[in-house]
């Protein structure tokens, strides 16, 4: 795996550091995509002058995908902003860029032309990766092929994804004869990343923070195996590690590990210990998405000792956090069992009401699978005492329902 990943590496650095502007289409799975994005980020911190943006979380559709683009640089101006001090403030966000009128691929190229307007003179190159884990459906029709035929600005390089499994535009960048298209094909199988994982490990002549990097995933491939003893005594010892060592975000990432495995033991009072102790060291830095993914895992497992007023709590810790980081899709999962922990105390009115705010944002973002769950729960509660509500809920799932049937694969 690792010769492959050096390989695109390599690939990668030439495409940023040349002087003709560039689009790379990458084939990979949905797990893949993390790879590519690992590698970006070791080109971002090499690089001095070149700005990297690279997103990868999933997108229910293209405009879907450019509006988080929206609003993640927004939020970085913002933020950039403020560390600049009293005074400082960065351009407004070109309306067109927010235009839902405009073509997906007009609106990035809005936002790709503010961005480089704020980047100074000089060899600065701006660097944009769009690696979704999960592909919209209209990705490759409203962005990937208008970028493929348009001409790239000379300080432009784009990194474009593709499912390796339904190649499409991956395909067109192949044969295109523009020499400013690339195309690449990465794959990962789970056997390669084991055995690069192990050898990682016992290589005495890798830093000892890269060697407990691959015994965390060893670690986490172990829990996915059932092999908890295993797992829970990697978890351990990644989490001493990173705690001896001032790194709180990654031990509380490893000490959330532990958590799992104990979760899967059935151990959930101890479980739940793991996961505040966790909490409380990823809490003193700005690793968000660990506290996130920490927040979720404590609200479910109150959720499932019946401690419903805790699991309240974490669950709204978890919205508030997961509406900051736009993880819309986290953020419904969140309100459904947030509404359960309302039911489960007589709040009834305000589980009805968390569940309506949540299946309108499953119809905003095109979240059925959620959707279908929330408004089984609505109709149940609808069920004795308004039967036109209850009524319309199980129309609205069955609909829910035959979508998902037709979308699922064959």
């Amino acid at each position: 795996m690792q010769a492959v990943l050096t390989e695109l590496e390599s690939l990668l650095a030439g495409l940023v550091e040349r002087d003709l502007p560039g689009v790379l289409v990458v084939a990979c799975d949905d797990v893949e995509t993390l790879y590519v994005a690992q590698v970006l980020a070791r080109l971002d911190e090499r690089s001095d002058s070149d700005l990297f943006l690279t997103f990868t979380d999933a997108a229910p559709s293209t405009s879907a995908l450019v509006d988080a683009l929206a609003d993640n640089l927004a939020v970085q101006q913002a933020n950039l902003a403020e560390q600049l001090g009293p005074g400082a403030a960065l351009p407004d966000l070109p309306a067109l860029a927010r235009d839902p009128a405009a073509a997906p691929a007009t609106r990035l190229r809005a936002l790709v032309d503010h961005i480089l307007a704020l980047l100074p003179p000089g060899d600065h190159r701006l660097v944009i990766a769009l690696l979704p884990s999960r592909l919209p459906a209209d990705f490759r029709l409203e962005l990937a092929e208008p970028l493929l035929r348009a001409s790239q600005h000379p300080r432009v390089r784009l990194v474009l994804r593709d499912d390796r499994a339904r190649p499409a535009h991956f395909t067109a960048a192949k044969t295109c004869l523009d020499e400013h298209v690339l195309a690449y094909s990465l794959d990962l199988t789970p056997e390669d990343a084991v055995a690069a994982a192990a050898a990682a490990v016992r290589d005495p002549e890798r830093p000892a923070a890269a060697r407990i990097q691959a015994l965390m995933e060893l670690a986490w491939l172990d829990l996915g195996h059932g092999r908890l003893a295993d797992a829970e005594q990697k978890f351990c010892g990644c989490a001493e590690f990173h705690a001896r060592t001032g790194s709180p975000a990654l031990a509380a990432l490893a000490r959330a590990g532990l958590g799992d495995v104990q979760r899967a033991r059935g151990d959930f009072v101890q479980a739940r210990r793991s996961y505040e102790t966790a909490l409380l060291e990823a809490a003193a830095t700005p690793a968000f998405p660990v506290t996130l993914q920490l927040a979720v895992a404590l609200a479910d497992t109150c959720l499932a000792l019946a401690q419903h007023l805790d699991a309240e709590g974490y669950y709204q810790l978890s919205d508030t956090l997961a509406a900051k980081l736009l993880r819309p899709h986290t953020r419904a999962d969140v309100q459904e069992s947030l509404g359960v922990c309302h039911g489960a105390r007589g709040a009834g009115t305000q589980a009805v009401r968390v569940w309506n705010d949540a299946a309108e944002l499953c119809r905003a973002i095109d979240y059925p699978q959620r959707l279908h769950s929330i408004l089984g729960r609505l109709a149940s509660h609808h069920q004795p005492s308004d039967r036109a509500r209850h009524r319309a809920c199980l129309e609205e799932q069955a609909a829910v329902a035959a979508r998902l049937q037709e979308a699922r694969p064959c």
